[in-house]
């Protein structure tokens, strides 16, 4: 199983790719709100937005 650095460096790898390529807002927030969650899965965090 991977360890949380790990996933979090695959997120973030994934969300720098979708910016380079210029992907929709939605994606970029969906890979940025799945960081957040492995980074601090205890802390509240938001809903996906309307986009």
């Amino acid at each position: 199983m991977a360890t949380q650095n790990e996933l979090l460096e695959a997120i973030s790898d994934r969300l720098l790719q979708h910016l380079a390529q210029g992907s929709t807002s939605d994606s970029i927030l969906k890979l940025a709100e799945a960081w957040a969650w492995v980074h601090s899965p205890d802390q509240a965090h938001g809903a996906i937005a309307a986009s």
